[in-house]
């Protein structure tokens, strides 16, 4: 082997090397910017989760003003439904509304344009509780219409909520704080 070929064979390994390096460098630019554009996709969903929330909360407040009980009224709210079950459009339309920004929430958690972590952390109970209470005006709704899909995403949402509280024993008192136990 001639100095001119073994020259060439050692420009060409450290061509080699130079390259498997820079892709090497390359390939750790794109793990990092992946990973960079997932955390920031998930600040995002969950910056816009808490600013639907907050704009929620005033929504929620006009509705309460408006005669929707709070949630953890159940007895209210079954008086609500009645009225709504009975032909009062007023009453169905303050139903239909409420239920409404539950189910648009419901919706960005599905596509993923909602954290379900943080609606959980706020919400949770306030969405069971919600699905729990108008269930039967739901259910009602679907059998009236003959759509079994009405509220569906409410529904799917409440299933995904972790409940905080137990069930309360019979004769025990309820009075159970509203996201459930005190901690120890």
């Amino acid at each position: 082997m001639t100095s001119y070929e073994q020259w060439s064979l050692i420009a060409s390994f450290g061509s080699l090397i130079v390259s498997v390096v820079a892709f090497a460098a390359l390939a750790w630019q794109l793990l990092m910017l992946s990973r960079s554009t997932s955390q920031d996709h998930d600040r995002r969903r969950k910056q816009a989760t808490m600013e639907y929330l907050t704009a929620n909360m005033e929504r929620r407040k006009a509705l309460f003003d408006e005669g929707i009980p709070h949630e953890r009224d159940h007895e209210a709210i079954a008086a609500l439904v009645s009225l709504s079950l009975s032909d009062d459009e007023r009453a169905t339309k303050l139903i239909t509304a409420y239920l409404t920004a539950f189910n648009f929430l419901s919706v960005g958690a599905q596509t993923d344009a909602f954290d379900r972590e943080v609606i959980d952390e706020a919400w949770g109970g306030i969405v069971i509780s919600v699905w729990n209470n108008y269930r039967p005006w739901i259910e009602e709704q679907r059998r009236r219409h003959g759509e079994p899909r009405v509220w569906e995403n409410l529904e799917w949402l409440a299933g995904k909520m972790t409940p905080r509280r137990t069930v309360v024993p019979a004769g025990g008192t309820g009075n159970l704080p509203p996201q459930g136990q005190p901690v120890p």
